[in-house]
């Protein structure tokens, strides 16, 4: 084997060592969001108590009797606007390495 081949073959063995941390970083940002997706759909139907928006990932649920509860009628992606007559909470998750919004509730007042 010549040493331009091995050089080649160097080469070769790198880019498909990059390629597979990449294929790796990819699919644990994957599960990292679906997992904090399904999290955010938990709360759906419930009543939970946050501000105007969440920057930790957590939404507390609570009763619908406890003051300054809101009923969560639906959960959006970011980019999605909640329906007429209901406030758009923004959920952002602080381990993202973007801009680390997950979600919105769609919250009313019970």
């Amino acid at each position: 084997m010549t040493l331009s081949q091995r050089h080649a073959i160097g080469i070769v063995v790198r880019v498909v060592g990059l390629a597979l941390l990449a294929a790796a970083l990819l699919a644990l940002e994957w599960a990292w969001r679906s997992h904090a997706w399904n999290d955010l759909k938990a709360v759906d139907g419930r009543c939970v108590l946050v501000g105007a928006r969440v920057d930790d990932g957590r939404v507390p649920t609570v009763g619908c009797q406890e003051d300054g509860a809101r009923y969560v009628k639906d959960v959006v992606k970011p980019s999605s606007q909640c329906p007429e007559g209901l406030t758009r909470v923004s959920v952002r998750h602080e381990l993202s390495h973007d801009t680390g919004y997950v979600g919105a509730l769609c919250v009313r007042n019970p």
